[in-house]
């Protein structure tokens, strides 16, 4: 691309000055993400203290490494992140540490395996055409969003439960987002340095929501222990999980606030990044028709696990979109320890704010770092350096359904595109915002045709 025709998709704002306490506390509010000032794009740490303690913000991938992967036992979670987190999950893979978290990673590896993984690509293939048919004419421009939602939560609905028993997609989606809108808003209170165990109060929507949730996860694990059956999906592997002294690793509990762990962040993410991706086709017709003519080719129909490979645009697609829009844009490590970020020293209870959304814009990474260019993902331009590009974070933490969440974003969109035609009704510019995830503020609201 040259500067005459990149393509810059919108942005949150950056900083270019001090905010001040209350300034600070306003942008959270609204959007995390923007908080990051300006020179986190030009430089890769910056140190500041903030209310007794020192705050690093880090947008380097050495630095990233540094925290995540070279001593990720010196750093814990945020404070904040927990107390958003535990009331919704409890002490699920999301908010564990130490060998409770270690074994509840070990009992769901296997669940995303490549094999299970291919072994479903059926099944997002028809959750994709069934979307399709229910986006196909909107001439005027309707919001996609729910339908990408159900979609997504369809898929992961299918590999946790095989077959659910009596799964209310609309009722789990709206308790899903009364959770998002309680918990993923930071409150004045949230920037006290409070210790990770001072609870954080729920709203009574908030609670309502949480209960809709848990019982309609307890009901599916009560009907499989009841029925006897044994199933290749998540919900059997946590089931049958054994500690070394052949005891069951996890309680019903356990199992239930992992599924919900899935269930939030297994679909969330998925159903807007290909939202994004959408939005990035309707403006650019080109790279559109690319696509379309790519999944033709490959499948005029539901598309196989050896189709996957096939689809080599739409992946790069998905990947720049991921780059712009990355799922988890900001993640928060406090030390627990005194510790080194690249050989400076950080003391016990520091806190670095690991910005993958810098990372994936920074100007001293990439050039045109904020426009969107497909061509810097194909087989000759993407990063040798893998700590360049992390949508999905890094180090042992890293989200265990990477490779689920790539593959269903590359069928679903791949599907979509192939039977539906998407344009940009007149005036429509979407605003990212952060809500524990990087979502249009108003949803995506395109025109939508017959192919």
């Amino acid at each position: 691309m040259t500067a005459e025709t990149d393509f810059i998709p919108p942005m949150p704002e950056r900083q270019r000055q001090p905010l001040g306490l209350l300034g600070t506390a306003r942008v959270l509010r609204h959007s995390p993400v923007e908080i990051l000032p300006q020179e986190a794009f030009q430089f890769t740490r910056i140190s500041a203290p903030f209310l007794g303690r020192t705050v690093h913000t880090l947008s380097g991938p050495e630095e990233m490494k540094a925290v995540l992967h070279d001593d990720p036992d010196a750093w814990r979670k945020s404070p904040l992140i927990q107390r958003m987190l535990r009331p919704i999950l409890g002490e699920a893979i999301l908010t564990a540490h130490g060998d409770w978290w270690k074994m509840q990673r070990k009992a769901m590896q296997p669940g995303f395996v490549r094999q299970r993984i291919m072994n479903l690509v059926p099944a997002m293939s028809e959750s994709a055409a069934f979307a399709a048919k229910s986006i196909a004419d909107q001439p005027k421009g309707e919001d996609i969003t729910p339908a990408l939602n159900r979609a997504a939560l369809s898929v992961i609905e299918r590999a946790l439960f095989t077959e659910a028993n009596d799964f209310d997609r609309g009722q789990i989606r709206s308790a899903i987002e009364l959770v998002f809108s309680e918990t993923g808003r930071t409150r004045f209170s949230d920037l006290l340095p409070l210790p990770e165990t001072t609870p954080r109060i729920l709203g009574p929507k908030a609670l309502k929501a949480r209960k809709i949730l848990r019982e309609a996860v307890g009901a599916e694990i009560a009907a499989r222990r009841k029925s006897g059956q044994t199933r290749e999906d998540l919900l059997q592997l946590m089931l049958d999980a054994r500690t070394e002294a052949g005891e069951a690793a996890l309680t019903d509990t356990d199992i239930r606030d992992n599924v919900l762990s899935l269930v939030i962040a297994g679909h969330e993410t998925t159903a807007i990044a290909i939202g994004w991706a959408l939005y990035i086709l309707a403006c650019r017709p080109d790279w559109q028709d690319r696509v379309r003519a790519e999944a033709k080719a490959v499948s005029s129909g539901s598309f196989a696990a050896d189709d996957v490979a096939s689809l080599v645009f739409t992946r790069q697609i998905i990947d720049e979109t991921l780059r712009l829009y990355p799922p988890a844009p900001l993640v928060g490590r406090q030390a627990i320890r005194d510790t080194q970020i690249c050989e400076r020293s950080v003391k016990k209870g520091d806190v670095a704010i690991i910005a993958f959304y810098a990372l994936h814009r920074h100007h001293r990474y990439w050039d045109n770092a904020d426009a969107f260019d497909p061509e810097r993902f194909n087989r000759d331009n993407r990063p040798s350096d893998p700590w360049l590009f992390k949508p999905f974070g890094g180090g042992p933490r890293a989200c265990v359904g990477s490779v689920f969440a790539l593959t269903e974003a590359v069928v679903i969109l791949a599907t979509l595109v192939r039977d539906l035609k998407f344009s940009v009704p007149d005036g429509f510019v979407p605003r990212p915002v952060m809500t524990v995830t990087l979502r249009p503020e108003d949803g995506l609201p395109l025109r939508v045709e017959a192919a």
